[in-house]
């Protein structure tokens, strides 16, 4: 079992997401409803209600402590302003994790989503000993694909159709990076201990 990390950087820490951050999580889902929903996939009216909020924590959680998924809160001061997550984690022969994100309206162009892509890709590779990141991109979503295209990810070409976002299947761009080409993105420290609970 992985155990429980808290990542500092120059500006953000990451810290998995825990029971009781449901409101806050639903606070800032609701102030972005329209702009996310055009980079997600279709949500019920349940998905803006704090217990469906706290069940995701909850499922973050049980992912985390199965080693198949690594969900942080982006937190600056008290505050939560976004979500960092390493999914679909796959050991054996692939070591492979895909990396998701997404920063409160409120907080974006001002490099956060930048600086916490650095700090949970640390832990993909100093802590969770993954061998490659994957991301996938719709090629519209500039902000996005400008963050990962800074950080020194390998573009892998077009996947057709790949995601269902907003009610339509969404052609994404792949990208990767792979323990070989991490050089390591100073600023950031792992404190661990204990386990998620």
């Amino acid at each position: 079992m992985i155990p429980y990390m808290e990542l500092y950087g120059p500006r953000i820490r990451l810290r998995p997401f825990q029971t009781g951050d449901g409101a806050s999580l639903l606070e800032i889902h609701e102030f972005n409803r329209e702009s996310f929903e055009r980079v997600s996939p279709v949500r019920s009216p349940e998905f803006f209600t704090e217990s469906a909020q706290d069940l995701q924590i909850q499922a973050d959680l049980a992912r985390w402590r199965t080693d198949l998924g690594y969900a942080f809160a982006v937190v600056l001061g008290d505050r939560i302003i976004g979500r960092m997550a390493l999914s679909n984690v796959v050991r054996g022969a692939w070591q492979n994790a895909t990396l998701g994100y997404w920063i409160d309206a409120r907080f974006q162009d001002q490099g956060f989503a930048t600086e916490a892509v650095r700090g949970i890709v640390t832990a993909a590779f100093e802590v969770l000993s993954l061998h490659r990141v994957q991301a996938a991109i719709m090629p519209k979503n500039a902000p996005s694909l400008k963050v990962i295209e800074k950080l020194g990810f390998n573009d892998e070409g077009l996947a057709t159709h790949y995601l269902n976002i907003n009610g339509r299947w969404e052609d994404h761009r792949i990208f990767s990076l792979t323990r070989e080409q991490y050089l390591g993105f100073p600023g950031w420290t792992v404190h661990m201990e204990g386990v998620p609970s």
